[in-house]
């Protein structure tokens, strides 16, 4: 059953590639015409299909040059980087304070000292950041 099926496949292809070839022995192969645009209609051409036209001259080869582009801005200015400063300068936090009593303003600490903010987050005379933790003040 394969073999046949097979078999009619095969000549059902040649008979189109033979009927493909007269097809071409029939039909001579002529130039096609230059193309060009149509004299009432400039968005059309006058003939189509058409081949684009043969050139008029040989191509001759010219050395390619390539030029520096000039800059078209000023470079970047170079950057001198600081080190950082020593660990030891890096500001330590001080110890917890006990608190003796808080108002909508802030709070005051046992030897008097003012804590001014809302909450928890503080700030002390020296503007540093300070958290009440309960009963206590640490300042950073």
């Amino acid at each position: 059953m394969m073999k046949a099926i097979l078999m009619l496949l095969l000549l059902s292809a040649s008979q189109a590639f033979a009927a493909g070839q007269h097809a071409a022995e029939k039909a001579p192969a002529e130039p096609l015409p230059v193309c060009r645009l149509d004299p009432q209609d400039s968005t059309r051409l006058a003939v189509e299909p058409c081949a684009t036209a043969p050139p008029q001259q040989p191509r001759r080869s010219v050395p390619q040059v390539i030029g520096r582009m000039p800059p078209t801005q000023m470079p970047a200015p170079v950057l001198h980087y600081q080190t950082l400063p020593t660990p030891s300068a890096a500001p330590v936090p001080s110890m917890p304070l006990p608190v003796n009593g808080c108002d909508s303003g802030g709070c005051r600490d046992a030897s008097g000292a003012r804590y001014n903010g809302a909450g928890n987050a503080t700030l002390d005379a020296n503007g540093r950041i300070c958290h009440r933790n309960g009963a206590f003040m640490q300042c950073f």
